[in-house]
């Protein structure tokens, strides 16, 4: 019976580094205020400073994730930014929304890593037999995502992925696990999900019937959620699922 190992994205098989005092805001920061120079360069004058674009376009998307994670609404960042467009009184054609959306994502990109070890776990669970996925919650669309994996070589070891923006359903719905289950062949109980968020990682995959491996991450603390088990590094995955005997 097929074997899969499915993978969490960021901050478990990509690192986005983080610049100020490491914050989700700050990580957004850069790209918004890249939104915002768009729009004036396009001969749009803002009426409102820039500090306040960032603050109203950060607030709408940390809304947004909640209602998106909580399964009410889909996210997708060309929507984010043409209701924040909306909020500031613009009107944009959807070619404007596009580019944006590309602008947004430009400064973010850049501090793309891979995680230490990533490539070479992969390699070792595909030399296995394991069939390797990927799901992540973005509201990027997914060639951006696919273009980043291929650069820093990891697209090439992933058979299948999915990205909740694109597909509409977002972890912890256990819906998503399950396409990425029927995409890969695998019943859930030959199946783990690797993920640093307690709640859409491990209880999205659990919820799914798989076993779940929490990759530790201080921001994402587990509270009282248990995992089927924990590593600090990708490298101890073949050792722990050779135990687990899959």
């Amino acid at each position: 019976m097929a074997r899969a190992v499915i993978f969490d994205m960021g901050e478990t098989l990509l690192r986005f580094e983080r610049p100020g005092n490491g914050t989700w805001r700050e990580f957004e920061t850069p790209g918004i205020r890249s939104v915002y120079h768009y729009f004036i360069e396009q001969g749009h004058p803002m009426a409102a400073h820039e500090d306040t674009f960032v603050e109203t376009m950060f607030t709408r998307l940390a809304e947004g994730w909640q209602q998106a994670t909580g399964g009410n609404i889909n996210l997708r960042a060309i929507d984010w930014i043409a209701a924040g467009a909306r909020d500031h009184n613009l009107n944009l054609d959807e070619q404007m929304i596009v580019e944006a959306a590309t602008r947004y994502a430009r400064p973010l990109r850049e501090g793309l890593t891979v995680m230490p070890g990533a490539v070479e776990t992969l390699a070792a669970l595909r030399q296995q037999g394991y069939r390797i996925g990927l799901i992540s919650n973005t509201i990027w669309p997914a060639r951006l995502h696919l273009e980043d994996l291929a650069e820093v070589h990891v697209l090439p070891y992933l058979e299948y992925t999915l990205f909740s923006g694109d597909v509409g359903i977002w972890k912890p719905n256990p819906q998503i696990f399950q396409n990425m289950m029927a995409a890969l062949d695998v019943e859930p109980a030959n199946a783990v999900f690797v993920g640093d968020s307690a709640r859409e990682d491990v209880i999205g995959a659990q919820t799914a019937g798989m076993r779940s491996i929490w990759k530790q991450n201080a921001d994402f603390p587990l509270g009282d959620i248990t995992p089927d088990a924990v590593i600090q590094e990708l490298a101890e995955l073949p050792t722990l699922l050779a135990n687990w005997h899959m």
